[in-house]
């Protein structure tokens, strides 16, 4: 046994599994050493005495199975779908015959329901994902019953957004450092999305709220060429948001044994974040190339190279640096990820799987250049040592002297991060026995993280630059059990971290999960799982600013203001404890329903306090946060010959003591809104936190090869903090915004000319064009803070005079004058565009398939 657990590695192959038994139709007895062979493959197993198959490793796709035995007719079934990470079961019974006769084709009937999904799956097949109003790989999950989306921020069952991990055919492609993603890919290139948004099997980590793994294309067997484009220039001036994406891939089989997989992405937006009409300094380009190539000598061994780079650029609207945009930041990230994955299935019963990968990432913010920048033309950056501290100015259209919004000077900050990550796991399953199936396995990350952060200060400069190489080990072992009507998951996954400091103590959790599964009826399976998982924090949480202690005094006052929390590399891993159990089946012939409930106790979650210490007290990242989440997910699918629909309603709460790490130094110290560093540890609603969401999609084919799709999204607005007395915020989040509410729609039409096929896409976002607030709004300078009569008047020759603000042009600005003037700049500074959802855009696009 200690030799089987040594061979057997994480299993992580995306692919599914086939079992069955093979019965005499006549006597019911089960038959040994039946055939069974999936036809056009070289995968192929025989029964055992009990009459039982096992098949661990089948590629999706839909197959027609044979199954013979001598003395028995041969039984062909179509239509067999296998889906990543779901088993087939099939149940077959063979005609005795004396004499050879032609073999019987029956349809493989789909399941009502599948038992061994013990937690909730959301499966968004490629048909689907052709239609999603979203051009990105990322944001296909948008319209799950799980997801609420707060801005651009995405949110599962009430968790922060970084207790979300994304995946691509099982290699994570997140920034270690800061959570992002550190590729960003078309979902051009993806032909299946498996959202596990609780409750998921051992072999996931780094994520407490949920896994999104995005299945590239596998390259096909015959010669295929897709090119697609769309824009939303026919719109109006005030609704077109100059929004573009032109996408092509190519299928090339190069052999019989190799073929390749190509695709290539471009976008470009005048508003990459569309509120009520398009604001300056908001631009983003974007472009990621994808490959995979296949080398199969056998139908037991499997080899994929694959490779992404992706670069995206944009810059950043702020209404603090309205008059001086030029001077505020933009943001350039690229990435590339290398793969080498080698399968190897000595049987049917068992596969062995080795994946080598290499991501890097690199971050860099800072004051671009000027000028106009092509698609593929890098932003350039300022010099940091060329940045000017923001001051106090009157270069603003109403000639007043104020310090916000800043109308000179430059963004204070320069940044460029890099993240290289080294991993290797190998990975098996096996079945052990009829009714077991083990997976284990092992992983290994060697990281290697840099990071340059330049603060300007018209005093001192403040550098935090620093190189780390911590690693990261994992391990997990899950005994699938396959009984009757039952099915049982049972494992637990160990993860091990080193921060690469000498006086840090390396870090291990442990996370058991367990779910079972069983059928109630026959056409309804109740479900039920626990699990604990745990997450390490981010590298930024733990090395910012860290090298710097102990504080330089002469950092007491500029600190507040501009510098982050300091790093802290003891930290803990965050952990969730979740519970969900679920009622699935069909209502009627095709209506189907599930039901999901959910809590989730959330402890360490990283926050930032005060910390008193000489020569400077700080802020540092500590585990001291916490939540509670629970919620129901009620979910109901229909399906005819000419409609498909899904309409999902979710009831949660999400309560806790901070909706994000750097809250308290966000709130009670950077915006000055109390004098308290050290805030009540005290529960509320969450900023994500959304009572109630209904999602709604649906499909109607009509002639002459068309279809019209709708999305649907009706939400309770987020909570907000309202202003108080004196700037106190005693009383977080006790105010809802309005209801939210949205409508999307796609026609599509397509035409075949021979064995290609042209399609015609139009979209419409918001068809309804409802806007609804998104925040709170309010001017920088408060009306009541205008007052005349501490007003000076200034003549032409003062230092603070300037000609905008002399409205008569007499030479004189009187204090009346300057309340003139900074009237306006309050109503001018007042952020309602960008706490306003957008408008209705429209797009048409071609989609050409050779």
């Amino acid at each position: 046994m200690i030799c089987v657990l040594t061979a057997l590695i994480l299993f992580g192959s995306v692919s599914g599994k086939m079992q069955g038994v093979v019965t005499d139709e006549a006597t019911n007895e089960p038959i040994p050493d039946a055939n069974i062979t999936i036809l056009n493959t070289d995968i192929g197993t025989a029964t055992n005495s009990d009459g039982y198959f096992h098949i661990v490793h089948v590629l999706p796709g839909t197959y027609t199975v044979e199954v013979s035995c001598m003395g028995y007719q041969t039984k062909r079934i179509q239509d067999v779908v296998i889906e990543i990470d779901q088993t087939v079961r099939l149940a077959v019974e063979l005609l005795p015959t004396l004499i050879e006769i032609e073999p019987v084709t029956v349809v493989s009937e789909k399941p009502v329901v599948k038992k061994d999904m013990v937690s909730t799956t959301y499966i968004i097949r490629e048909d689907e994902i052709a239609t999603i109003p979203v051009d990105y790989a990322f944001a296909l999950v948008r319209f799950q019953p799980a997801v609420a989306i707060r801005d651009t921020a995405l949110h599962v069952r009430g968790g922060r957004e970084t207790e979300v991990t994304y995946l691509i055919d099982n290699i994570s492609i997140m920034d270690p450092q800061n959570g992002e993603l550190a590729i960003v890919l078309s979902k051009g290139i993806i032909d299946e999305i498996i959202f596990l948004p609780g409750g998921f099997d051992a072999q996931y980590g780094r994520a407490m709220s949920g896994v999104i793994n995005m299945i590239a294309a596998r390259p096909s067997e015959r010669l295929q060429v897709r090119a697609y484009g769309k824009t939303e220039a026919l719109m109006p001036y005030y609704y077109d948001f100059g929004y573009g994406n032109v996408q092509a891939s190519v299928h090339t089989p190069l052999t019989k044994q190799v073929r390749g997989f190509i695709a290539f992405d471009a976008a470009h937006t005048d508003d990459w974040n569309p509120k009520l009409y398009v604001l300056p300094h908001k631009q983003r380009d974007d472009y990621s190339i994808y490959g995979k190539l296949l080398y199969a000598p056998s139908g037991k061994l499997r080899v994929n190279v694959s490779g992404a780079q992706s670069r995206m650029q944009f810059d950043r609207y702020n209404t603090l640096w309205k008059f001086n945009l030029d001077h505020y930041r933009s943001d350039m990230r690229t990435g590339n990820l290398e793969v080498i994955n080698v399968n190897y299935t000595p049987s049917a019963r068992s596969l062995f799987s080795v994946d080598v990968s290499r991501l890097y990432t690199e971050l860099t913010f800072g004051v671009r250049e000027p000028g106009s920048y092509g698609l593929f033309d890098n932003f350039q950056f300022r010099d940091h040592l060329t940045l000017e501290w923001p001051q106090a100015s009157m270069r603003n259209p109403f000639g007043v002297y104020t310090r916000k919004p800043y109308s000179a000077g430059d963004y204070p900050e320069y940044g460029n991060k890099s993240s290289l990550v080294y991993r290797i796991n190998t990975q098996a399953t096996v079945q052990l026995h009829t009714y077991h199936e083990l997976r284990t396995g092992f992983e290994y990350s060697h990281l290697d993280l840099e990071n340059f952060h330049y603060f300007v200060s018209n005093t001192y400069d403040v550098i935090d630059s620093y190189h780390y190489k911590p690693h990261e080990v994992s391990a997990f072992v899950q005994d699938n059990i396959d009984f009757a009507g039952a099915f049982i998951k049972a494992g637990v996954r160990c993860d091990y971290y080193s921060p690469d400091i000498d006086s840090i103590s390396p870090k291990l959790l442990v996370a058991p999960r367990l779910g079972a599964s069983f059928l109630v009826t026959e056409k309804f399976l109740f479900r039920a799982n626990y699990g604990v998982f745990t997450q390490p924090p981010l590298y930024d949480y733990m090395y910012s600013l860290y090298n710097l202690l102990p504080l330089p005094p002469y950092l007491e006052d500029y600190y507040k203001e501009f510098v982050a929390p300091v790093g802290n590399p003891d930290l803990n891993p965050e952990k969730t404890s979740s519970f969900e159990i679920g009622l699935q089946g069909k209502v009627q012939e095709n209506v189907g329903m599930t039901v999901n409930a959910f809590y989730k106790d959330v402890t360490d979650l990283i926050g930032t306090r005060f910390v008193s210490a000489l020569p400077v007290s700080y802020i540092q990242y500590i585990n001291v946060e916490f939540a509670n989440i629970k919620g129901l997910e009620a979910i109901f699918d229909f399906e005819t010959s000419a409609f498909t629909g899904k309409v999902s309603y979710t009831l949660s709460w999400a309560r806790g003591s901070s909706s994000y790490a750097e809250e308290v130094y966000q709130q009670y110290v950077y915006d000055e809104l109390d004098t308290a560093a050290t805030p009540p540890l005290q529960e509320y609603n969450l900023d994500f936190d959304q009572r109630h969401r209904v999602f709604i999609q649906g499909a109607l084919n009509l002639p002459f090869d068309s279809q019209f799709f709708v999305f649907g999204y009706f939400g309770q607005g987020f909570p907000y903090t309202p202003p108080s007395p004196e700037g106190k915020t005693e009383e977080r989040n006790v105010l809802r915004l309005d209801f939210q509410r949205q409508i999307d729609c796609v026609f599509t039409k397509s035409l075949r000319i021979g064995n290609r096929t042209l399609t015609a896409y139009a979209e419409v976002i918001n068809l309804l064009d409802i806007r609804y607030p998104l925040g709170y709004h309010y001017p920088l300078i408060s009306y009541e803070d205008i007052k005349p009569w501490e007003f000076d008047a200034y003549s032409f020759q003062s230092s603070y005079y300037s000609p905008a603000a002399d409205l008569n042009h007499d030479g004189l600005i009187t204090p009346d004058e300057l309340v003139v003037g900074y009237r306006e700049l309050a109503r001018q500074t007042d952020d309602w565009v960008n706490v306003n959802s957008a408008p209705r855009r429209a797009r048409i696009g071609f989609e050409v398939l050779l």
